[in-house]
């Protein structure tokens, strides 16, 4: 930040002096009253220069200000805690979709600069009530187009929403290598081998953090959402409604799963490091022991991300996991939670309590402020609730821990 005075008045007030001087001292026809003007107008112009202000800027007022773009931090890991540049930074943001459907993922779909400036919007709206960070989400099928080729046009459209994050100096979590809708699955993935579907998603990967590593609006990497190690063949499980939100990456047939996970996820994680040195994490289930938990994988990981719902009066017991994953001292942020099967004062025990151990907190937001919003159904109002106190509890949610 800099202020900006005209400059080039105090030679011109010299200037001015010297002359006056002349005439007052060396003029016969200047008498005495006149010298008196003189030397007063002449006492004035001094003391204008003295203070480095310039008549025209007397006569247009203040002096305007001009603030410098400040550039947007990177983020970055140290020890347990996040860092944007050189400054600690905690996350209060929140998933970017809600109901059954995600203007972020229908944008992707087919990208338009009218869905571009509805997610803007809705960026802003976030930014309004306090959010410094969303989760935005890509499937596969949007990105690659071949086993060894991405859609540009979906990439030009992640480099769209970056920008206008960086507007807002709002950092994304960027989730991806999803098949959320098993529908849209090409069909040509669904007919590669175990490997070759590895090989397909780190050059999902590749791509993305290409687009993306140049965008100082980067939160994160999720190399998917949930993923399990399957104990029958199929690939797309956590079915809610057309919505398939668990991912079986491999099927053991008497294979070791914590082996399986640690070289999907090693595979992966080259892929996206090899473009990019932001965070890499995996969305998590909440448990303690099994083969995508940070007991088996932390060591690969930059950060660890965990999806926990607490259940009607049981805070107790949630924070109790998500202290067992601040114990492999890694930064831990909650990616997912939400009124789905606590009450309110619940979930307010379960926030609070598992803060000290995390570096951010993620809700749910649909595009509505619920402090402007028509509550008209049962889900609006749940939605309100678990928002407004969200809200509520930002303060306390960001404080240094």
């Amino acid at each position: 930040m800099h202020v900006s005075h005209p400059g080039g008045t105090l030679e011109r007030g010299a200037a001015t002096t010297q002359e006056g001087s002349s005439v007052s001292v060396r003029s016969p026809m200047v008498g005495a009253p006149h010298r008196s003007r003189w030397v007063l107008a002449v006492g004035l112009l001094m003391i204008v220069g003295l203070l480095g202000i310039s008549l025209s800027a007397i006569l247009a007022g203040p002096a305007r200000r001009v603030v410098a773009a400040v550039p947007m931090a990177r983020i970055s890991v140290r020890g347990r805690r996040l860092y944007a540049g050189s400054t600690p930074w905690r996350a209060w943001g929140m998933n970017w979709i809600a109901r059954d459907d995600s203007p972020v993922i229908v944008y992707f779909d087919h990208p338009t600069s009218a869905k571009l400036a509805g997610l803007t919007a809705q960026l802003r709206t976030a930014h309004r009530m306090g959010a410094n960070s969303m989760r935005i989400y890509l499937e596969l099928g949007q990105v690659m187009q071949t086993p060894g080729r991405a859609r540009t046009s979906t990439l030009t459209a992640l480099r769209n929403v970056l920008k206008a994050a960086e507007k807002e100096r709002v950092y994304l979590d960027i989730s991806g290598n999803l098949v959320w809708r098993a529908k849209r699955v090409p069909a040509w993935y669904d007919r590669l081998s175990e490997q070759s579907r590895w090989q397909v998603q780190a050059n999902f990967w590749r791509a993305v953090a290409h687009a993306a590593a140049s965008s100082p609006a980067v939160l994160c990497y999720e190399l998917t959402s949930e993923p399990i190690i399957g104990e029958a063949p199929g690939y797309y499980t956590g079915r809610m409604g057309d919505w398939t939100f668990v991912q079986s990456v491999a099927t053991r047939q008497g294979r070791d799963a914590r082996t399986l996970a640690r070289a999907w996820t090693r595979q992966l994680a080259v892929a996206v490091r090899s473009q990019d040195n932001r965070p890499v994490t995996i969305g998590l289930l909440p448990v303690l022991h099994d083969a995508f938990t940070p007991e088996n994988l932390a060591d690969l990981l930059d950060m660890l991300v965990i999806h926990q719902y607490p259940q009607q009066g049981k805070a107790t017991e949630a924070v109790a996991v998500v202290r067992g994953y601040a114990a492999f001292k890694k930064p831990v942020l909650l990616g997912e939670t939400f009124l789905l099967e606590d009450d309110a004062p619940t979930q307010r025990a379960f926030l609070l309590g598992a803060n000290p151990y995390l570096v951010g907190t993620f809700e749910f937001f649909d595009g509505r402020d619920p402090n402007h919003m028509t509550v008209s159904t049962i889900p609006d109002a749940v939605y309100s609730v678990s928002l407004r106190q969200f809200i509520a509890l930002r303060g306390a949610l960001l404080k240094p821990q």
